[in-house]
């Protein structure tokens, strides 16, 4: 779940932790559009599938602390406070600053489930969810044999009764609580995950949830949020899974407390944007997100990756942060928290620019064995070096004189790769990462690991873009209702 972000209130002479806390927003923002950005690759890429991502983000302290700004109401607090199992949630939910789902925890949107699994002396509950057909929170808790022990949470994934996997991208975040009174000084993690269901599909009656735990000291463990991606179906894990052990619990989900409440507004508007033509398809809207569909024309000379500054804004002015998003080639379902429960009079989509390069510069085409970048769409990309690790080789891309805005982290390349004479490789075993270097005007620099098999390649080798920072802008307002 997303981290909320305070603006500064002295603008004239900002504090140091003011201007820490201004950097690390827009850190935790390059952080959120990562997070977006997988998750959109996992539809997009079907040829990939079967690849596994490492996703895990170490949130400084201070940022930990800048978080802490957005309450669960008094009145549901208490309410909760009174439920077995989920009193110790409260604290937990404060941590969020996804609006929408604040928003149906105050209208009673939680359902107590009181589910376990133990095994080696651990015990893995899921107390309680919240969850309508896009989307489902699930808070869990975590007995440890040990106080001076954590664990991780590895090879998560979610089947219906009958073991078909749901379509759904995962995330889940670590609150470690190492003393607790109430439970003889035995150690208690508690977190949440988030499920967001692919869409056009929808949450069964019960779900069967399968997760791997790993032991680690408590002096090595973070506050930290993975993302797994499993848009085939098939569970993905972020490490091996050696030493771990597997916890399975079902849960049952009450459809009732949310059927026919999701909302659909056809838009059917299109705008041109530096001669892009773009098209707002339809809206839909249920407690947990929304849902936008954007569909990009076949016909523009560029291919357009995505919008840079989109915000979902009510009639009141309040910003409803987009929180994922599924991609492909020609349609866009870009999610925003949800304004649901709070029934505003109206709502519109905003920006000024999306991410967009020509068709004709979409490949870059470099020589492994001399280690030069022979071919690429503009002086943003270089490649800094070429070095053998164990099996592979280590791919050092570096982005520069990326817009201040930009907060993304660029994943820059398709999963396949042609060498000269025309042959196809897939790059199966690809661990990639992001790293960027900011200053307070903005990015400054951005580095792209890649990693591909160490083999002998006809040399060159062509890679088809995914994503650059490319620009198009006019300013946009799309209504919704």
């Amino acid at each position: 779940m997303h981290l909320s972000k305070e603006g500064s209130t002295n603008m004239s002479n900002p504090t140091e932790h003011e201007i820490a806390c201004g950097l690390d927003d827009r850190i935790e923002a390059a952080i959120t559009d990562g997070i977006r950005r997988g998750q959109m690759e996992t539809t997009r890429r079907s040829k990939q599938r079967r690849r596994r991502f490492t996703g895990v983000i170490l949130t400084t302290v201070l940022l930990f602390i800048c978080m802490f700004t957005i309450k669960v109401s008094p009145v549901f607090a208490a309410m909760v406070r009174e439920i077995p199992g989920l009193n110790k949630f409260v604290d937990l939910i404060n941590t969020t600053s996804d609006k929408g789902i604040r928003l149906a925890l105050d209208n009673d949107f939680i359902q107590p489930i009181g589910v376990s699994d133990e095994h080696e002396g651990m015990k893995f509950t899921v107390q309680g969810i919240i969850a309508d057909d896009s989307r489902m929170v699930v808070f869990y808790d975590i007995q440890l044999t040990d106080k001076d022990t954590s664990v991780d949470l590895e090879d998560v994934s979610l089947t219906n009764i009958s073991g078909k996997k749901i379509l759904a991208s995962l995330s889940y975040n670590n609150v470690e609580e190492q003393k607790q009174p109430d439970v003889q000084e035995i150690g208690i993690q508690r977190g949440t995950i988030v499920v967001d269901v692919t869409q056009g599909k929808s949450l069964p009656s019960a779900v069967l949830f399968k997760v791997v735990l790993i032991k680690s000291p408590i002096s090595n463990s973070d506050h930290v949020k993975r993302e797994l991606f499993a848009g085939d179906g098939e569970g993905l894990t972020t490490k091996d899974n050696e030493g771990g052990t597997e916890f399975k619990v079902t849960i049952p989900i009450d459809r009732e407390k949310f059927e026919g409440l999701q909302k659909e507004y056809v838009i059917g508007e299109t705008i041109q944007i530096e001669e892009q033509s773009i098209t707002f398809i339809k809206a839909i809207i249920s407690p947990l997100r929304v849902s936008l569909y954007v569909d990009y024309d076949n016909n523009n000379s560029k291919q357009i990756f995505g919008p840079g500054d989109m915000q979902l804004i009510d009639d009141q002015g309040t910003v409803w942060k987009g929180i994922s998003g599924s991609m492909g080639p020609l349609r866009q379902v870009l999610n925003f928290e949800s304004p649901y429960f709070k029934s505003p009079k109206s709502l519109t989509i905003e920006g000024s620019w999306f991410r967009a390069l020509s068709k004709d510069q979409m490949s870059v085409i470099i020589d492994t064995e001399k280690g030069q970048l022979l071919m690429a769409p503009d002086k943003k990309l270089d490649l800094q070096g070429i070095e053998m690790i164990d099996k592979y080789l280590q791919l050092d891309f570096v982005l520069k004189g990326l817009d201040p805005t930009d907060n993304m982290a660029y994943s820059l390349f398709e999963g396949e790769f042609t060498d000269a004479d025309g042959n196809m490789h897939q790059r199966e075993n690809l661990k990639e990462s992001t790293t960027s270097r900011f200053s307070e005007s903005g990015p400054v620099e951005q580095h792209n690991i890649q990693y591909m098999d160490n083999r002998i390649y006809k040399q060159p080798l062509t890679f088809k873009i995914f994503n650059y920072p490319g620009y198009i802008r006019d300013p946009y307002k799309i209504r919704i209702k």
